[in-house]
């Protein structure tokens, strides 16, 4: 594959698979190594991508096994920081109970077993279908929708303190 080719294939992934680094790891600075990572060694390996799911898909594989490789190898593991500006949309306790509120259901994803966590940030934030869903994980679509919907319950029956 020629260098251009794979510098359209990074304009119309890119930004799709960094919403997804970024909800995986919570760190925007993260997020972005994780990307160039992801792309370097799709870059490489570019032979091995047979066809059998999307290109996105193939991608979002990557990415996550070069987010837990990296996640292995750190100590501290940041949920996410809070956003530096504020919305002038809203009175200030609005929007600090809006980030605190926001900030503990990003928490409660992140406490999530593997792999409801996952599959929940796949779905959700890396806005993939069931199907690309079960591709990555080398399961079926129909596990792909229980997964996430089971990892949903979870997350319900902790906020209504059901747990």
């Amino acid at each position: 594959m020629k260098h251009a080719d794979f510098n359209v294939l990074y304009e119309e992934h890119a930004e799709q698979v960094y919403k997804f680094l970024l909800r995986l790891c919570g760190d925007s600075h993260l997020a972005e190594d994780l990307l160039q990572d992801t792309f370097l060694k799709a870059m490489q390996n570019v032979d091995s991508f047979d066809n059998r799911c999307k290109f996105t898909t193939w991608l979002c594989q990557i990415a996550k096994n070069t987010y837990y490789d990296t996640w292995r190898k750190k100590k501290n593991h940041p949920i996410e920081e809070l956003p530096e500006e504020l919305d002038s949309g809203h009175s200030f306790e609005e929007q600090v109970i809006n980030r605190q509120s926001a900030q503990e259901i990003r928490k409660l994803i992140h406490r999530l077993p593997e792999p409801y966590k996952e599959v929940f940030l796949l779905r959700h934030y890396g806005e993939l279908s069931f199907r690309e869903i079960g591709e990555i994980f080398e399961k079926s679509e129909v596990w792909g929708r229980v997964t996430y919907l089971r990892g949903k319950e979870m997350l319900r029956m902790t906020l209504s303190g059901k747990e």
